[in-house]
């Protein structure tokens, strides 16, 4: 299995709740596919240099999966018909993409422990 590196962008009219169920389709996917998803992080609503499909802006959510690579292509062959994925770009992933899954590991980690800690009084 290779480690490949997905920046998916959604449309920006989703509120949070339905973003984060719209990643969690998108990341399902992947898991079809055979693939296994190591880490994910919503980066947040960007506006384009330029108008594209008529959309002035998309959230932008980074993801870190491995997969085979003959299911590469249809992997994204389904993308494509995902009308919820606005665009797509998949390139092979590096050390940097492993130490940003580190990273949201980490991060994940803290934001459970916080909740779980009790109020101080």
């Amino acid at each position: 299995m290779n480690t490949y590196e997905g920046m998916f962008i959604f449309s920006d009219t989703l509120k949070e709740e339905e973003l984060k169920a719209v990643v969690e389709r998108t990341m399902a996917v992947i898991e079809k596919h055979g693939g296994s998803v190591l880490g994910t992080k919503i980066l947040g609503r960007r506006n384009f240099a330029r108008p594209m499909g008529k959309r002035e802006a998309g959230v932008y959510v980074r993801a870190v999966f491995n997969l085979d690579a003959q299911k590469m292509t249809p992997l994204q062959a389904s993308y494509k018909l995902n009308e919820e994925v606005f665009r797509l770009q998949v390139t092979c992933g590096d050390s940097k993409s492993l130490e940003f899954v580190a990273d949201v590991l980490t991060e994940e980690s803290e934001k459970k422990a916080a909740e779980e800690a009790p109020a101080a009084v």
